[in-house]
């Protein structure tokens, strides 16, 4: 046999989504300053990518010498010299071009991510409303019913009925908000795990 389900269960819901409101909110400042790290470590890989990109350039004017010394058998410079660093100069080039490939990855996420965070604001606000807007219909309900075993005359009763539907009105379109806000998270939540697939696609091509 199913529980009965009274007034108090419903405002004990209202009373639960205002925590997972206040815990939604509490994860989205945490993952905030986690993509800030992120957006900080692509930066600073950056930085790394354009300094190699230098080195490798010097590497090249030293190869080109090298080729043009090698030539001459009394220039100290071997064959093997030159094959190093053509293939130092090759594994920098692979490594640039994947370590690109890696940080705009890791910065189309952040972006993405940055976005999932202020859906999941909307999203927090949009609950806060419902269960601000549920417990005001149940407290107005239990009001109905008080006054009507109270017996009180049938025109007080109409016009905190109609206060009442009023409300029930309010909480069906913060409902629909919210309905459409969790439907919003979710896309972006899809959108994001796909960027997150490419990054490891992109990490398992750079190992």
């Amino acid at each position: 046999m199913s529980p009965i389900i009274t007034h108090e269960d419903e405002l004990e819901l209202a009373s639960i989504e205002k925590e997972l409101v206040s815990q939604i909110k509490r994860l989205a400042k945490n993952q905030t300053t986690l993509i800030d790290s992120q957006k900080k470590y692509a930066d600073n890989l950056r930085k790394v990518n354009l300094t190699r990109d230098i080195v490798n350039r010097t590497f090249r004017d030293v190869l080109k010498q090298m080729q043009t010394l090698v030539r001459e058998k009394r220039s100290n410079i071997k064959d093997e010299e030159v094959k190093y660093f053509q293939e130092i100069i090759h594994k920098n080039d692979e490594y640039i071009e994947t370590n690109n490939k890696y940080i705009d990855s890791i910065k189309d996420l952040a972006v993405k991510k940055d976005y999932l965070v202020e859906k999941k604001y909307e999203f927090a606000a949009a609950l806060g409303e419902v269960a601000s807007k549920r417990s005001v219909v149940i407290k107005k309900a239990l009001s109905v019913e008080k006054k009507k075993n109270d017996l009180v005359e049938g025109e007080k009763i109409k016009i905190l009925e109609s206060e009442l539907n009023d409300s029930q009105r309010d909480f069906d379109r913060a409902r629909d908000v919210l309905l459409k806000k969790i439907n919003q998270f979710l896309q972006v939540k899809n959108e994001v795990d796909d960027l997150w697939v490419n990054l490891k696609n992109t990490v398992n091509k750079a190992s």
